[in-house]
């Protein structure tokens, strides 16, 4: 039964498909995340496998994490395990520890919030509930399927595998509803809808074209994060599709959407579908290489006509108002500030105006040049300059230079000064 709210129904009765009825099986699951459903289960606690991990091995996508859900409350939990550690103020989560750095998360089924601010947003859901409960709490229905380790079969009480079947992103209830409580669901359902290549169901799209302008209501760092999944986790050029269909782009990045206003939207997805490949061929870009790549269409569109000394200038001006809005470190504004500025130059290989080995000794060369490949790697020309500057590298390898080495003194020895004129 799908809810007609964000608040549960007192008794909820799920659909259970039994083992044989699906298609997840125990040795595609992470081996420390099954001992810790196991170490649950054995003594007495309700342990299931959630979230994105049991829709992906539904998908037969490989999970990017495996987390817990349980009916133990933290502190059970920490004395379950001697390497966990409890995290976190809004929401007491339980990390549990393993080799290789590898955490395994366990969160307690949670309940409605019962402390709630103005305008109904969430700002603190550290109260616990029970299986049906936490299942309505979720956002979406293809993300609140529960893989149950006593019995190996999934739960479901949202009907999230029809949506699942159906390739279909629907929210839990009365989109406006869970929108106003958590804006920064817009984003995760774009993001969820392109990296699985699925559609948002009509009503949830229609809520976010309506409450676009909301989405400043979340939290900043937030949205910044989310901005950086959909972008740059093999899915960029969906997701741009589709924050540009629902408006979203006009309220995120006003410039990026009055460009591809005016002149398509044609050059993000060349860009984008290099990017895509770098992360599917297993090569994570940082930060500030994806953003460059959002913005330089509006960068190469402001700099047509100026001189080359005034790039610079241009590249903050384009970056200041959105880095502000965003939050940027500023070491990610700087990178983004230096590579795009930079990219005259490698348009420039063979002029002889220009001495190339001059930007083969910058710091920030190889960001630079990574840049390059993603904007302009899509013509045989853009192709043919980007391995002419690779071969260049080649023939002059780059050494670090010399540390200066620093006279060591003694203990309560004052340093010398120059004497003041």
């Amino acid at each position: 039964m799908k809810p007609s709210s964000s608040n549960p129904p007192t008794t909820a009765v799920p659909d259970t498909i039994r083992r044989r009825g699906h298609n997840i099986s125990r040795k595609d699951i992470d081996p420390d995340a099954l001992k810790v459903l196991y170490r649950l289960h054995r003594h007495g606690h309700t342990a299931y496998l959630v979230g994105g991990g049991v829709r992906d091995l539904l998908l037969k996508r490989k999970p990017k994490d495996f987390d817990i859900s349980t009916s133990a409350h933290p502190n059970e939990i920490k004395k379950l395990f001697v390497n966990c550690r409890l995290i976190g103020r809004r929401f007491r989560l339980a990390h549990i520890y393993f080799k290789g750095g590898k955490i395994i998360e366990v969160s307690t089924f949670r309940t409605v919030s019962e402390f709630e601010l103005e305008d109904g947003l969430i700002k603190s859901d550290n109260t616990f509930g029970t299986p049906e409960i936490d299942a309505f709490r979720r956002d979406f229905t293809l993300n609140a399927l529960f893989y149950n380790i006593a019995d190996f079969s999934i739960i479901d009480y949202v009907n999230g595998l029809e949506d699942l079947n159906s390739g279909i992103v629907r929210c839990i209830g009365d989109p406006v509803v869970r929108f106003t409580e958590d804006p920064i669901r817009m984003l995760r359902g774009v993001r969820f809808a392109a990296l699985l290549d699925f559609s948002l169901d009509d009503q949830s799209a229609r809520t976010i074209r309506k409450m676009r302008e909301d989405i400043w209501k979340g939290a900043t760092p937030r949205i910044f994060e989310e901005t950086l999944r959909m972008l740059g986790r093999g899915s960029g050029g969906r997701a741009l599709s589709l924050m540009h269909e629902l408006k979203l782009l006009e309220i995120l990045f006003p410039k990026v959407y009055n460009n591809i206003r005016k002149n398509g939207i044609d050059e993000y997805l060349d860009i984008f579908s290099r990017v895509d490949s770098s992360f599917d061929d297993g090569r994570i870009l940082q930060p500030a290489l994806v953003l460059a790549a959002l913005f330089y269409p509006v960068f190469r569109a402001e700099i047509a006509g100026t001189t080359e000394s005034d790039h610079l200038k241009q590249a903050r001006s384009v970056l200041t108002p959105m880095s502000e809005r965003l939050q940027i470190p500023r070491r990610i504004q700087d990178t983004m500030r230096q590579t795009m500025a930079a990219q005259y130059r490698f348009f420039a290989l063979k002029d002889a105006r220009y001495k190339p080995r001059t930007i083969l000794r910058k710091s920030y060369f190889e960001d630079a040049l990574t840049l390059f490949e993603l904007i302009a790697g899509g013509t045989p020309e853009g192709k043919q300059l980007v391995q002419g500057w690779k071969d260049l590298e080649k023939q002059s390898p780059q050494q670090p230079p010399p540390r200066r080495s620093r006279r060591k003194r003694k203990r309560g020895q004052s340093p010398k000064r120059s004497p003041s004129p």
